[in-house]
C-alpha cells in the first residue's frame, strides 16, 4: 500500500491509527523504551476492543490455522484469543453463507474438531497446524 501512494498518488496518504487497522497485539514500547508509534505517551493496543478492529496482522498472535489456545491471561494472550475467536467466527459466516448460496452443490467440513470447541467452532482437532481442519472452497 505505501508504494502505490508514493509511487501513484504522492503526498495524499494518510498514516491510520496501529491499534485499529493491521493491529499487530505489540507491546506499546520498544526495547529502549520508546513509544512505538512516536508520540510521548503510547497507547496500548492490547487494550483495544476487539469490536473496534478493522483489521489484525498475526504474526505475534501467529496464525489462526495454527490452532493456538492463548490461555493465559496476559494482556496479549487476551487479545490474540479475541481476534482468532473472531477470525473462526468470519470462517464460520464464510462457509454458511456458501452453503445458502450454493446449496446442495456445497459441502463444507463437518464441525467436529474438538480441540476448544467454543473458541475455534469445531475447526481444530487438536493443538497445532496439524490439527486444523482446512477450509474446503466451493467449485
Amino acid at each position: 500500500v505505501p508504494y502505490f501512494y508514493d509511487s501513484f498518488h504522492p503526498g495524499t496518504g494518510v498514516e491510520l491509527n496501529r491499534c485499529y487497522y493491521n493491529a499487530m497485539v505489540d507491546s506499546p514500547r520498544d526495547d529502549k523504551d520508546k513509544c512505538r508509534d512516536g508520540t510521548e505517551k503510547c497507547e496500548d493496543c492490547r487494550e483495544a476492543s476487539p469490536d473496534d478492529i478493522f483489521s489484525a496482522h498475526f504474526t505475534i498472535c501467529q496464525k489462526p490455522w495454527n490452532c493456538l489456545a492463548h490461555d493465559s491471561n496476559s494482556k496479549f494472550r487476551q487479545m490474540c484469543r479475541n481476534l482468532t475467536g473472531r477470525w473462526f467466527q468470519m470462517r464460520k459466516d464464510l462457509e454458511d453463507s456458501w452453503i445458502k448460496s450454493y446449496g446442495d452443490a456445497y459441502s463444507p467440513v463437518d464441525r467436529n474438531g474438538k480441540y476448544i470447541k467454543k473458541h475455534f467452532l469445531g475447526f481444530c482437532e487438536t493443538y497445532g497446524n496439524k490439527g486444523y481442519v482446512k477450509i474446503v472452497v466451493p467449485s
